[in-house]
């Protein structure tokens, strides 16, 4: 009866673990085409990520603009699990210079098709323009 009772609470600790264990994604999780969800949106649009090879990946922005979206080109996406041990990715960061901004992009996978993504812009051309940050959602 004892033992009976031992392998229930094991088990059963187990099954708890493993339902409340953070998300586990390795960098090709984030292979893709993610479409912001705000169809409204003055800020990225579409994130294009790729595999580079060897675990690495590249990612291609495209920002609101008329007619069309505009392509800010593709750079490496690198990504962060929580530990050096662990091989779980679930962060990512991508950096953009296109002459008169810098931007820094961050990115959290929130399961198989949702990915958060805060965009942080520094304007560096002397224009005046206020820095901004933006928080915007994704799917796949």
């Amino acid at each position: 009866m004892l033992k009976t009772s031992l392998v229930l609470a094991a088990s059963s600790t187990s099954l708890a673990a493993l339902l409340i264990s953070p998300v586990l994604a390795a960098p090709s999780d984030f292979i893709g085409t993610w479409v912001n969800t705000n169809s409204n949106t003055t800020g990225v649009t579409r994130l294009v990520i790729t595999s580079a090879g060897a675990n690495k990946l590249n990612i291609e922005a495209f920002g609101k603009c008329h007619p069309t979206d505009c392509k800010w080109g593709k750079t490496s996406l690198v990504t962060y699990s929580s530990n050096v041990q662990n091989p779980n990715t679930r962060y990512g960061t991508a950096s953009y210079n296109p002459g008169f901004a810098q931007t820094l992009l961050t990115l959290d996978l929130k399961g198989r098709n949702a990915l958060s993504l805060q965009n942080f812009t520094e304007f560096t051309d002397h224009s005046g323009r206020q820095n901004y940050s933006l928080i915007e959602s994704f799917k796949r």
